[in-house]
């Protein structure tokens, strides 16, 4: 799956490359830039901000409600479902 929007960069992609019970692989290109992220167990998912000079990424425990807006910046959490699904939610500030 791929999902395509607005970055501070310009143009941005995410694109899915692995989802499975708690499990989640993807990688973001805005600009010229590329960020990559995964994880897998119970409550595991990664957080990527997206600036217009860069990006920084963590992966690890993650809550799946809504990240925290950035200024000047957009967030993405990407987390592992149980089911096998992954839960992604974009943020801009």
């Amino acid at each position: 799956m791929t999902v395509r929007f607005k970055s501070p960069a310009g143009p941005a992609t995410l694109s899915v490359t692995e989802v499975g019970p708690n499990k989640v692989e993807y990688t973001v290109k805005s600009g010229n830039g590329r960020s990559q992220g995964g994880a897998s167990g119970p409550g595991q998912g990664c957080i990527t901000v997206l600036r217009d000079h860069g990006s920084s990424n963590s992966c690890g425990r993650v809550d799946t409600m809504r990240p925290a807006a950035q200024p000047g910046a957009v967030v993405i959490l990407m987390a592992a479902g149980e089911d096998g699904t992954a839960i992604l939610r974009i943020v801009s500030g």
